[in-house]
């Protein structure tokens, strides 16, 4: 006797999901296929998890197929939809096609508009200083604010391309506005400026950073035992502080 039970959205989205974890993208694509046929609509959930399985397997055709298949079935995208296919295709240099689905997704407006996750996919894909003023012109203009995470991006690919400039403009921004400069800007600074030599510079930011009360990185502290800068006065008053809060 055939059971009345029928699997629902929510049963097919816990197994789709379980499946792509497991990286079982097979079965996952079975079941999510085997929805349409059946009469039981994904939602936009699990579109997504469908899209972006395929997107990590470097699938990118197939997720194109699910996306542009998605509007036409009544499943409208959102942010996250987007968001996964421009991750992996800024992954493969398809920067002619992420632009376009930006584009999309400025006209389309509401839950597709541009994110902070779509614009760290782009300036992370850029190649020199103008893209990423093309990028963060686009955030002002869509009106997505600055944070600490997309400051110290921008820091950190301007201290590679040695745009001392944007460097410095960029130090200043995060300080005007309160993001900033925090732990991992410092890393940067000092990381950077001792894979360009400037020896005098790791040392100016590395002793900022401590007067600042921030606690190095273990990489960064081994760099700067590396260089005999002082950091063991430092390490132990730290270290006495801790035991005395500790004995409280």
């Amino acid at each position: 006797m055939a059971s009345p039970c029928k699997p629902d959205e929510f049963t097919y989205a816990t197994f789709i999901k379980t499946f792509t974890k497991k990286g079982k993208l097979g079965m996952a694509l079975r079941l999510f296929r085997g929805m349409w046929d059946k009469g039981c609509k994904p939602n936009v959930v699990i579109c997504n998890c469908i899209i972006d399985a395929l997107g990590f397997k470097k699938r990118i055709p197939e997720a194109l197929e699910i996306f542009r298949d998605m509007s036409e079935r009544g499943c409208e995208p959102n942010v996250a939809t987007y968001n996964s296919l421009i991750k992996y295709m800024c992954k493969i240099r398809r920067m002619e096609k992420v632009y376009e689905l930006v584009d999309e997704m400025e006209r389309r407006k509401g839950s597709c508009l541009p994110n902070l996750v779509t614009y760290c996919c782009l300036l992370k894909s850029s190649k020199e200083p103008g893209e990423v003023h093309e990028v963060l012109g686009r955030m002002e203009r869509n009106g997505c604010s600055m944070n600490d995470d997309v400051y110290n991006l921008v820091l950190r690919l301007y201290m590679k391309w040695n745009y001392e400039d944007g460097v410095r403009k960029t130090w200043e921004e995060m300080e005007r506005n309160g993001w900033g400069p925090d732990r991992r800007s410092y890393t940067i600074m000092i990381h950077e400026h001792f894979e360009k030599g400037r020896v005098k510079d790791v040392v100016r930011y590395f002793e900022e950073m401590v007067a600042k009360g921030m606690v190095p990185e273990p990489r960064t502290e081994k760099l700067a035992s590396s260089l005999n800068i002082r950091v063991k006065g430092r390490t132990e008053k730290q270290e006495g502080v801790e035991e005395e809060r500790t004995t409280l």
